[in-house]
């Protein structure tokens, strides 16, 4: 699955619109969200950088009694996000809020069990020319710096952060969370197949350092182009051709 051109995506739940999202659903998106977990039922989650909503409702499946606030600062993606959680059933302990996250962070009093995000990366690659893909994909909008601050202020203290980076970005990203003193628990490294390179790290982090980090590698695709069995089991609770 790749980013599509469709305005609409359908879960076997809920069902995504996307036109107005600078970003669409993706790989990237659901993987991470079908991989991540709290430590036990969380009462509060966090979605920042929300986009489409998609992760927010993914978590909504995943644990429906949490109260789950999704951050978005491009208007765009807040409106389209506001839409699809009022349009899903899933979506009743949702709120949407327009406000950029380094805003919000020094203003919410709320901590989170589990915080989730698709952050902004390729900070040193060349931008867009479009200002709501910048916002979506650089550092322009929000830098790793300013994310682990938000972070280390609103996570529990026996809270759990997942994201999905590249893995240069993923490196400079735990280098910075080190410093504040969280820790990977785990690391799953994403290939398209088995001949190619790893071209996403999904990870979770916590205050409390593991025995040991627990490493897995995920496919995506299996020799004869199809979906290995390992992504159809991760993902079939929320793919609808699964």
């Amino acid at each position: 699955m790749r980013r599509t051109a469709n305005t609409y995506f359908q879960f076997k739940q809920f069902r995504i619109e996307q036109d107005r999202c600078a970003m669409k659903v993706s790989t990237d998106a659901v993987v991470l969200g079908s991989l991540a977990v709290a430590k036990s039922i969380p009462d509060t989650i966090l979605d920042i950088g929300t986009g489409t909503g998609v992760l927010a409702l993914m978590m909504a499946q995943k644990y429906p009694s949490a109260n789950i606030d999704a951050v978005e600062i491009d208007l765009d993606a807040f409106e389209q996000a506001t839409k699809n959680v009022a349009a899903n059933k899933l979506g009743t302990n949702i709120t949407v809020k327009h406000q950029g996250f380094q805003d919000f962070a020094t203003t919410e009093t709320q901590q989170y069990d589990l915080i989730i995000t698709n952050p902004p990366y390729y900070s040193g690659q060349l931008q867009s020319s479009k200002q709501n893909i910048n916002l979506a994909r650089h550092e322009q909008g929000l830098n790793f710096t300013d994310l682990w601050a938000g972070i280390d202020s609103l996570l529990t203290e026996a809270g759990v952060l997942w994201l999905i980076l590249p893995p240069n970005e993923m490196e400079t990203f735990i280098g910075i969370g080190a410093e504040k003193g969280f820790y990977p628990v785990s690391q799953t490294f994403l290939h398209d197949r088995e001949t190619s390179k790893v071209h996403r790290v999904i990870v979770s982090l916590s205050r409390k350092k593991p025995a040991k980090i627990v490493e897995n590698t995920l496919l995506i695709k299996d020799p004869s182009n199809a979906y290995t069995s390992e992504y159809v089991d991760l993902l079939k609770d929320f793919m609808l051709h699964f």
